[in-house]
């Protein structure tokens, strides 16, 4: 889950859980389904004075990545356009290998915007939406090597309980060739508070693989 540039408010927060599955398309079409799977959670907080103390966990059948960071926006809350920047520390394991260490440096940018879009009308009805783009970037500490991730995602609520969103995310992890993967996904706001989010993810470029992804996300 990526992250938005808008602070939180103190002592309120959010906690999201997500599961992927992803196959090759010549394994589902010989009705072969052996998906890899991956499961992240994603939570932050709001400290007071504008920081936002966050953290990012996820495990696959192959790797295992926990970040925690600390988020600040540069922009002030009624600003337009918000700009944030973050650092963080973590580790990454990798297959059977020993932990490794991780720092992590990061930048966002959003901008929200009310029903018909105002400067960006839509050629459909709508109650308003977002776009981000969040740009990531790890070091390794042990392997003395980077990685990073540029995702940008955009939002329309279609109604006062629903919204579409699609991401595109573009990535480089060492020893791997550069990625590129597009996730269109519905959200439905079961309360004020709680939302649900289901989906479909393909990979664009660097590997050959789709997949179904399923979230739940509550602010507390």
């Amino acid at each position: 889950t990526a992250a938005s540039p808008w602070a939180r408010g103190e002592d309120e927060g959010s906690l999201s859980f997500q599961l992927s599955a992803e196959a090759a398309p010549v394994d589902i079409a010989e009705g072969v389904w052996e998906p890899e799977t991956y499961g992240s959670l994603y939570i932050e907080y709001g400290l007071g004075h504008r920081f936002t103390l966050g953290g990012d966990f996820g495990a696959g059948e192959t790797a295992q990545q926990a970040v925690t960071f600390l988020r600040y926006p540069l922009t002030p809350p009624d600003a337009t356009w918000q700009f944030a920047v973050d650092g963080g520390i973590g580790m990454r394991v990798v297959e059977d290998e020993s932990a490794q260490a991780l720092v992590r440096l990061g930048a966002s940018v959003g901008r929200g915007f009310g029903a018909g879009g105002g400067a960006w009308p839509m050629p459909m009805q709508h109650e308003g939406g977002w776009i981000t783009l969040q740009a990531l970037a790890y070091y390794n500490i042990d392997l003395e090597e980077p990685f990073w991730q540029l995702e940008g995602t955009a939002g329309l609520r279609l109604s006062n309980r629903l919204a579409a969103v699609f991401s595109l995310k573009v990535e480089e992890w060492p020893d791997s060739d550069l990625l590129m993967s597009a996730a269109p996904s519905l959200v439905f706001d079961l309360t004020d508070r709680t939302s649900i989010r289901g989906g479909a993810q393909a990979q664009l470029l660097g590997q050959s693989s789709v997949g179904l992804t399923l979230s739940i996300w509550h602010e507390f």
